[in-house]
Formats: structure tokens, C-alpha cells, sequence
């Protein structure tokens, strides 16, 4: 689809004091093409970052790679880091041309991509479009979409960003909810499939009931079965179940990473989170307290995903009830959104629903909205993988 971007060109001066920068950071550079490479990606970044601030929208300039004397050396980077929300990466080009080089060592931990046109004297730069997602070494500036689209992508919940520990402060880990406001969410994920998960037995049990007759054994990695050499491990019946041989945590980590079975996945990653909340296979899962804003109802929503090995990502959407509320109010309504505002799914909580719930799959790139509601009270939370 081609854009029209005549009528979104945005001009930018670039002062004396951004050439000085550009300068001196291309001063540090070893060759006269590397030098060319950094001063022109220190403009584009500092022209991207100006308009930023003319919206209001916080950046964080210093902790951008492209900023540390390191990252500019070893990497071709023009990246700004969007406080709590991701790395916008931001190329130049030169008057006249039609087309931007992107390296691919940048096409990976990036929100969306911002094309710059420099001058000739450098005094000017033009934010010429954006694009939240490439595929390829080359952005023709003729598909570049509406900066309008770059102002609604700093305002939504970049789950991308989520897979590289990056979050905005109204997500919090589950862990602190609890401490916080609701101390009765840290049992609610003890119980999985039956099984009551306070021992590691339990959980070899529930992988057992998953995988009959051992299955889970084929196909595991050689330093997994290293361990499992000279120290086989014993009938998950034994209540002397020797699980020194071979972790357990190992052992849902990898059938995590390798299994297909979608649901499965989410039971592997929910043992995870209440054996070992922190560990990273599972650490992009974040909650939302909606209580101030859904009135009358203390409920948060919680927001999993997992990447899975073709690139896409699975999500998990929940409602929890908070506080002193052992079950949701009944009719309350979790709705997964396209990006028109339509849903396609769609769940009510009934009378005795200590939580609902939603899974699907989703692209890189892809956006969609979370609508939580009740009576005439709503809140719908915006995202993009």
C-alpha cells in the first residue's frame, strides 16, 4: 500500500550545537566512511528527537545506543530510545533520493522506523514518514506511511518490547500486585491441571499427565541427558522421585521452547510462573490494576506472550478480580479488538469466575485492542506485537 506523504513532511531546523555533536562523534571513528555513517545518524536522531519533544513525547536520547561511544562503533545504530515504550530507529537519507538503506542488524528490537532527509549543508532535516515494521535492506520513501501513525505507535503498549524487558510503568509484574494491592493473587496460580504446585513432584506429575509413558524424555537436548546419564530419573510415582538428576525448571524451559501444542505451552508457562515467576522463558506477563478506572469493580488485567518458533507470538489476555473478591462480577466482558475497533473474540464472566480469559496468535506488526467492561463502564488498552 502506498502512502501519500506530501502533506506530512515535517521541517526541522538543525541548529549549530547538532552539528557539533554529529561532529565529534564522527571525529571518534576510525575510517572516513564510518565517520560519514555516524554523523549522519547522529542528525536523523537528533532531528527525530526534536520533533518528539515538539509532541511531548518523552525520549530518552543518552540510554539510545547509538549514544554510547561503543555502540556507535561496533554497530551502524540511529536509534531513540521512547521512554517505556521501545527504540525507534531513525535513518537519513539525502535530497533527492528515493530510497533508505537499513542495515539488518537493526531490523530486530525496534518499535518502527523514521526516515530523515538531510540537506546539503545539513541545516535542515525533514521527517519524511514512518514505518512500523521492514522486511528488507531497502525503505522506498514512497511507502512510507503518515507520521500520524508514528504519534499513534508511541502511545501503544509495544509487547515486542516486552520480550526484551521493556515495560511501561503502569504494567507491573505480577509479584508486585500482590505485594501491593491483592496478596490473595500469588495462590490463585498454584493449582494447574489438578495438581497442587508447592513441590517439585507435583510438577513432574503434571508434566507426566501432559507427556504419558515419559515422553517428554525424546528429543531432549545433549546437555539434558548428560545429566540424566549414570542418574536416571526415577518412576514420577516414587514418592523418592530423585529430580537432582534433572531439573524440572530445565525440563518445562525446554518443552516450552520446542512443544507446538499451544495449550500445553500455557500450562508449561503457568507452572514456570509459580515455580519461578522470574525466570526469562516466561517473563513477558504483565498486569494492570483497573480498578480506578473500571468504577465500582476492582479487577486487573493481565497480558502473556510467548514467541513461538514461526515467528509469530501467542498471547494470553485474563481478567482477575482484586482485593477481597474471590470471583469477577458476573457479566463482565473481556474482548479482543481489531485494529477497527471490532472484536473477535470475545468472553462474560459468570457467577463463580475467579478469572476469564482469551488466547490467540498474532503477527509482528500486528495491532489490536483489550476491552474490558460492565454495565455502561469500559476501558479498552491498545497494543501491537
Amino acid at each position: 500500500m502506498s502512502y501519500s506523504t506530501q502533506q506530512q513532511i515535517i521541517s526541522i531546523p538543525i541548529p549549530v550545537k547538532f552539528r557539533e555533536t554529529a561532529l565529534e562523534f564522527a571525529q571518534e571513528q576510525p575510517t572516513q566512511q564510518k565517520a560519514k555513517q555516524v554523523y549522519v545518524n547522529t542528525l536523523a536522531v537528533l532531528v527525530v528527537n526534536s520533533y518528539l519533544e515538539m509532541l511531548d513525547i518523552p525520549t530518552d536520547l543518552e540510554a539510545s545506543h547509538c549514544w554510547n561511544q561503543y555502540g556507535r562503533l561496533m554497530a551502524n545504530v540511529a536509534d531513540l530510545l521512547l521512554t517505556g515504550v521501545g527504540r525507534l530507529e531513525c535513518r537519513a537519507i539525502r535530497t533527492g533520493d528515493r530510497l533508505c538503506y537499513v542495515p539488518p542488524e537493526v531490523w530486530d528490537d525496534r518499535i518502527g522506523y523514521v526516515v530523515v532527509e538531510l540537506n546539503k549543508t545539513c541545516t535542515e532535516g525533514k521527517v519524511r514518514g514512518f514505518l512500523p515494521d521492514i522486511k528488507t535492506s531497502q525503505i522506498d520513501i514512497e511507502e512510507l506511511q503518515p507520521l500520524e501513525r508514528l504519534i499513534e505507535s508511541s502511545h501503544l503498549v509495544h509487547l515486542r518490547q516486552w520480550l526484551e524487558g521493556i515495560y511501561t510503568s503502569q504494567w507491573q509484574s505480577m509479584e508486585e500486585l500482590s505485594r501491593q494491592r491483592s496478596p490473595q493473587l500469588a495462590f490463585r496460580f498454584r493449582r494447574i491441571g489438578g495438581f497442587q504446585l508447592n513441590t517439585s513432584e507435583e510438577v513432574w506429575k503434571l508434566i507426566t499427565q501432559l507427556y504419558p509413558h515419559r515422553s517428554w524424555e525424546n528429543n531432549l537436548p545433549s546437555e539434558l541427558l548428560e545429566k540424566m546419564s549414570g542418574n536416571q530419573v526415577e518412576d514420577v510415582e516414587s514418592p523418592q522421585h530423585n529430580i537432582n538428576s534433572l531439573s524440572v525448571i530445565d525440563v518445562l524451559t525446554h518443552l516450552l521452547k520446542t512443544t507446538e501444542d499451544e495449550e500445553k505451552r500455557w500450562k508449561f508457562a503457568e507452572t514456570l510462573w509459580t515455580i519461578e515467576p522470574n525466570h526469562p522463558a516466561i517473563s513477558a506477563r504483565r498486569i494492570m490494576d483497573l480498578g480506578m478506572q473500571l468504577v465500582g469493580h476492582s479487577v486487573a488485567l493481565m497480558v502473556a506472550i510467548l514467541s513461538k518458533p514461526d515467528k509469530t507470538v501467542a498471547v494470553l489476555l485474563r481478567v482477575y478480580p482484586i482485593g477481597n473478591q474471590p470471583y469477577l462480577p458476573p457479566g463482565l466482558q473481556l474482548a479482543g479488538l481489531y485494529e477497527n475497533g471490532q472484536p473477535f473474540l470475545e468472553v462474560k464472566a459468570r457467577v463463580v469466575d475467579n478469572y476469564i480469559q482469551l488466547k490467540f496468535c498474532a503477527e509482528f506488526g500486528e495491532r489490536f485492542g483489550v476491552e474490558v467492561s460492565i454495565n455502561n463502564a469500559s476501558i479498552t488498552e491498545h497494543f501491537v506485537i
